[in-house]
């Protein structure tokens, strides 16, 4: 069974990604809309595909484990992410930067990988039928079944997933710069974690530090988001303890069906 799992920050496109690829490909198993890789596909389909957000973390221990699976991670721009909102909290913003951060350090202990495959949203957005082949020439199993840019003529997305669509609709390049409706939210995030300026020069989304100068008559606040509302430290440190016995299961597992390289 060849299992892909795409995973990346929350709000970067990982719903919109394992839509087009479930509907594009010939897939003979997926999860519905989320389900971690912590937990074993539920049959034995030859083509699987997965999807949770905030896992990029977990995937080097069992790309290590398992040969047959494939960690696929979606970023996006971190100022659009921080200003992005959920269809199930729509009174606040979805992440914070830390969490996208979180992410892309996780990812880039893994990009050298031959299992591990990176795709920006941006790219996606605007040339799907050019990344949908980077996707085949690095997954070269998979069967095309359809192009990505007309995905949503074929796809049946969960009402989960609708929601985090916000709404389902055909792929639209528009809406890459809708950080720009919230600069006081962008303010506010940078103030807090200023190395974001960085970032963004050293994934090519900025040349320089020059566009925070948008920024220099806005007025700054202190939002609410989603995340903060649903965790706090005694729940963050419980889904920590959960996870690591999940992976520890799942990796005891991989060993008796004998698909271990050399683990400890």
């Amino acid at each position: 069974m060849k299992h892909m799992h795409v995973t990346g920050c929350g709000r970067s496109g990982t719903t919109l990604l394992v839509e087009m690829m479930r509907s594009s490909f010939k897939c003979s198993g997926d999860s519905a809309h989320e389900r971690s890789i912590l937990f074993p596909p539920p049959t034995n389909p030859s083509v699987y595909i997965s999807k949770c957000p905030g896992e990029v973390g977990l995937l080097a221990p069992l790309l290590d484990a398992d040969n047959d699976l494939y960690g696929v991670h979606i970023y996006r721009d971190p100022r659009s992410v921080i200003c992005s909102i959920h269809g199930k909290a729509t009174e606040c913003y979805a992440t914070n930067f830390p969490s996208w951060k979180k992410a892309q350090v996780a990812a880039g202990r893994l990009r050298s990988h031959p299992r591990f495959l990176e795709i920006r949203y941006e790219q996606l957005i605007e040339n799907p039928d050019s990344i949908q082949g980077v996707i085949e020439s690095a997954l070269p199993f998979l069967e095309r079944r359809g192009c990505f840019s007309s995905y949503h003529e074929r796809a049946r997305p969960s009402e989960d997933a609708v929601q985090a669509l916000n709404g389902f609709r055909r792929v639209d390049p528009g809406r890459m710069d809708s950080w720009k409706n919230h600069l006081p939210r962008v303010k506010e995030q940078l103030a807090r974690h200023p190395e974001m300026a960085d970032m963004l020069i050293e994934l090519g989304y900025e040349n320089d530090h020059s566009w925070t100068g948008q920024l220099s008559d806005v007025a700054s606040g202190n939002f609410r988001a989603w995340e903060d509302e649903c965790t706090n430290l005694f729940k963050k440190f419980d889904r920590w303890q959960r996870k690591k016995r999940r992976l520890h299961k799942r990796l005891t597992l991989l060993r008796r069906k004998g698909t271990t390289s050399g683990l400890p």
